[in-house]
């Protein structure tokens, strides 16, 4: 630093040093931003970050649900699809769920997401509950595939 500072300052001797550390302190300013911003995440991640325990839970039963929905074309679409499950009646069994558009080759997109659930009769309501919302969300879709895993 002290030669980059002695080089910029002997190039224009005339401009006086404090624009010169004005001047490098500006050119620097997104790497100290950038150093700052990792240093402040690192440090939340470390404190909020909760530690695993082996409580049982309350539920015994896991599923993956993949939808396909043929009418899903823009990124507006998936997002209304994502809004409208979080929306649903059975939002509290679901974990997480994603959508996306299919590859170029084939039209619409899917939706996946986990279900958390005490028996089965319970996955096929929050199922139902699902296919009703992106239904009443103007999306035509159809079960793809179901996988329930007993814990």
């Amino acid at each position: 630093l002290p030669l980059l500072l002695i080089s910029t300052w002997k190039l224009l001797p005339q401009r006086p040093l404090g624009w010169t550390f004005v001047s490098l302190f500006l050119a620097f300013l997104p790497e100290l931003v950038d150093i700052w911003n990792t240093t402040r995440s690192q440090q939340w991640q470390k404190k909020n970050t909760v530690e695993p325990t082996s409580i049982a839970s309350p539920f015994p039963m896991e599923a993956k649900l993949r939808l396909d929905i043929p009418s899903m074309g823009c990124v507006a679409c998936v997002n209304k699809i994502d809004t409208s499950i979080r929306q649903s009646k059975s939002a509290a069994n679901i974990r997480g769920e994603t959508s996306w558009l299919n590859d170029g080759s084939a039209k619409g997109g899917m939706a996946e997401l986990s279900i958390l659930a005490r028996t089965k009769e319970e996955i096929d309501t929050t199922t139902e509950e699902v296919l009703a919302a992106i239904s009443d969300a103007g999306f035509q879709c159809s079960v793809e595939s179901l996988q329930v895993d007993v814990k």
